[in-house]
């Protein structure tokens, strides 16, 4: 069985290190969400069609476990947002999925949307160093 690291299409999670605010103490959203993708997918088989390469040639892909949409389950926890932007015209994701599952989540005040933290984008954009 091969294994092989693959970006997961479609969200935008929190970095490892990015913490936010929840109920007055820091919130550790990069370690939550690693911890609750390991528990969905470590160990266990997971079939990805690879749909695009990001800017880095880094392999994107539609991933499942069983039955279950990796990148979905990620968002519907509150713990990734949705990413649609990057996606190529060929993609295979319900988009109209995704924005429910984004919306649901924040309604229901999950992960990310019980934070206060900024987006992972610009926590990314923020972390850059500048350019010379």
């Amino acid at each position: 069985m091969r294994q092989q690291r693959i970006r997961i299409a479609a969200i935008d999670a929190c970095e490892l290190r990015q913490t936010g605010l929840r109920n007055g103490k820091v919130w550790q959203c990069g370690i939550e969400g690693r911890a609750f993708l390991r528990r969905m997918i470590d160990g266990k088989h997971v079939s990805c069609r690879i749909i695009d390469r990001d800017q880095y040639r880094r392999l994107v892909g539609h991933c499942f476990y069983k039955e279950t949409d990796v990148g979905l389950a990620m968002v519907r926890a509150g713990l990734a947002e949705s990413m649609l932007r990057y996606l190529p015209s060929s993609h295979p994701i319900n988009l109209v999925e995704y924005g429910e599952a984004e919306n649901s989540a924040r309604d229901r005040r999950l992960g990310l949307w019980s934070a206060e933290i900024e987006s992972p984008h610009l926590y990314r954009r923020a972390k850059k160093p500048p350019a010379h």
